[in-house]
């Protein structure tokens, strides 16, 4: 029998989008439709951070029992770890840049794969509705192909 772990999605704030030198906008983890961490309206380097977190993703997908892998933000000192606890799941710790940590539940890995790559399939169809080009953007492309194929 398994026990049902916590729902996980990867919010992105598509209508905060910015764009300079490099794309800026809203993005949290949210636990069971309601968890937002770091924090809802939570601002960081969306491409940058996405991309740290599919590489985390993919890892983990492969990694032994009890290894950790880190869904850093850029923005602060904030960290998701994930720890892969069996085949199937991961558990996640929040780390904010208080020091607190916050044990945010048990995920399923394909859950979380299925979040990050929707997440990011948001972002580039706004990169590309807005016509910004951006190499960081076609590496991320890159990325979430190779997520996808695992």
């Amino acid at each position: 029998m398994t026990v049902m772990g916590e729902q996980i999605s990867i919010e992105l704030n598509v209508d905060s989008l910015t764009y300079e030198t490099q794309i800026v906008g809203d993005i949290s983890f949210i636990i069971d439709s309601y968890i937002y961490f770091p924090g809802q309206g939570w601002s960081d380097f969306v491409v940058i951070v996405l991309k740290w977190w599919i590489d985390s993703c993919r890892a983990l997908l492969s990694a032994p029992l009890h290894e950790k892998y880190s869904f850093s933000f850029m923005d602060g000192r904030d960290d998701v770890i994930a720890r892969k606890v069996n085949a199937t799941e991961a558990e996640l710790l929040y780390v904010g840049s208080d020091t607190r940590h916050v044990l945010m539940g048990t995920v399923l890995i394909e859950e979380l794969k299925q979040a990050l790559i929707k997440t990011t399939y948001q972002l580039l169809n706004a990169i590309d509705r807005n016509g910004w080009e951006n190499e960081e953007a076609e590496t991320l492309r890159h990325a979430v192909k190779s997520l996808e194929r695992i």
